[in-house]
């Protein structure tokens, strides 16, 4: 068993990321991509593997262009591990903070690294939060279904949406998802 399997000792260390930072993330979001290809690409419209063979991540420079955005990258001893990029979300104003993307590469994959770090940005962000997975994407939802069960003392709601409920000028075309909302353990203050 590898050392990393046997020792859930790591601290994943959070970095703000930074416009320079953006190269990096959108690196590791061909990766993303991928990951998600296995679990979304036999079902959903594109998600095809591209005929040149290089995936392309989403654009998440959005991220870095608003200052209710907060772009994060994941180290693990020094490491890159991943990223966390929260927002908030225009269809849900009543929610302070939604997990947009969340990406652990596979080698910390199904060691606690996630799991540490999600509660790491909830605890830094109070109020309220939103986590949206695609159905499909069914090692999301168990991570999610999980964690936030054991989070915020088992106290949340899972909604399915259909594409049309999520449906923004932003976002004309997003996928059905399940959200989840719950609120942080440590509350904001005005």
């Amino acid at each position: 068993m590898s050392k990393l399997k046997q020792n859930f000792n790591f601290k994943p260390e959070l970095i703000k990321a930074t416009l320079a930072d953006y190269p990096v993330i959108q690196n590791l979001a061909r990766f993303y991509a991928y990951d998600m290809s296995r679990d979304c690409g036999q079902d959903l419209k594109g998600w095809e593997f591209p005929k040149d063979g290089l995936y392309e991540g989403p654009d998440f420079k959005k991220y870095f262009e608003s200052s209710s955005n907060h772009p994060f990258i994941l180290k693990v001893e020094g490491e890159l591990a991943g990223f966390v990029l929260i927002n908030k979300l225009e269809i849900m104003p009543e929610v302070d903070w939604n997990i947009g993307e969340f990406f652990i590469v596979a080698k910390f994959q199904r060691s606690g690294i996630g799991k540490k770090v999600a509660k790491q940005i909830f605890d830094q962000f109070p109020g309220e939060w939103s986590v949206g997975a695609i159905p499909q994407n069914v090692k999301a939802l168990n991570f999610w279904r999980k964690l936030i069960a054991e989070y915020p003392n088992g106290k949340f709601i899972e909604q399915e949406k259909t594409s049309e409920q999520l449906k923004t000028s932003e976002h004309p075309d997003p996928y059905p998802m399940n959200i989840f909302r719950f609120k942080s353990l440590t509350q904001r203050t005005v």
